[in-house]
């Protein structure tokens, strides 16, 4: 999934509803911001990152914010991601062990 700035924002106004979170534009340096991290990060692994960042925030917050531990928020997600996906592969293998014993 490719994210824009634009789409990027709105994501942030949108999470914030839905948490009751306070979200405060930062014009113009928010379009440059978000631009930016949206050109840099894998539009999952952003939105995830976005959405994990605002619940887990008690605000209020700019892009900026986010965009200052944007690394560690997009790794924190990628790691947690690829563990549960490890988690699910060694339960299946098993299942396959226990239904071939």
């Amino acid at each position: 999934m490719k994210l824009t700035g634009e789409s990027l924002i709105n994501l942030f106004k949108t999470c914030s509803e839905k948490s009751h979170k306070l979200f405060i534009p930062d014009s113009p340096r928010e379009d440059q911001v978000a631009d930016s991290l949206a050109k840099h990060y894998d539009g999952e692994l952003l939105t995830k990152a976005v959405e994990w960042y605002i619940e887990n925030r008690p605000g209020p917050f700019l892009v900026f914010d986010f965009a200052i531990e944007s690394r560690d928020l997009v790794e924190k997600v990628k790691y947690e991601s690829d563990a549960k996906s490890r988690f699910q592969d060694i339960v299946a293998e098993t299942r396959k062990r226990m239904e071939n014993s």
